[in-house]
């Protein structure tokens, strides 16, 4: 009877352990970046919007790259939001108050993906936003997004500040078959 319960105990433990192994095979990354200014001379404390161009996801290519389709994609959350300063070289985050970063897609409600609030005196190049846990499978299964970025300054801009936002996304799918 030990020895029954022993492999059954075995075969348990093993079945999990291929099972984790086999979920995480089934999930990749997608990153996409885009850039967008932030215009000079924009008043402070007061919440002001600045538009990406549209972001191409070319999400069949994408997911043949990873042996599945589009109908094998079970999920798709942001696993990273980060914006960094392109120009002007010598300027750094220390101007920004809050940042939220929404999502759109045709015929989809707009989703707010990404924020980072009360940033005090943020003076560096670089920053990862905190993330929302929303699906937003709709959104990179379409052939495009856009992000639009909700700003408030606390200092006034002398220059314009061109800013990249880099996106993984983390993609949960069914790869061939599994």
């Amino acid at each position: 009877m030990k020895k029954a319960l022993f492999a059954i105990t075995c075969a348990l433990a093993l079945l999990s352990t291929s099972c984790k192994k086999i979920s995480k095979l089934t999930k990749f990354d997608i990153n996409y970046s885009s850039e967008t200014t932030i215009e000079a001379g924009v008043a402070t404390l007061i919440p002001f919007d600045v538009n990406t161009p549209d972001v191409e996801t070319q999400s069949e290519d994408q997911f043949a790259g990873h042996n599945t389709g589009k109908n094998l994609i079970q999920s798709i959350t942001l696993k990273q939001l980060k914006i960094s300063i392109i120009s002007p070289e010598e300027q750094n985050f220390d101007f920004l108050k809050n940042i939220e970063v929404y999502i759109s897609a045709e015929g989809q409600e707009e989703v707010k993906a990404a924020w980072k609030n009360d940033m005090a005196d943020a003076a560096a190049k670089e920053i990862v936003l905190d993330i929302s846990t929303a699906d937003l499978k709709p959104y990179l299964m379409s052939n495009k997004y856009k992000l639009r970025l909700k700003t408030t300054t606390d200092k006034v801009l002398n220059k314009d500040v061109q800013i990249k936002i880099a996106n993984t996304f983390l993609v949960d799918a069914n790869v061939l078959g599994l």
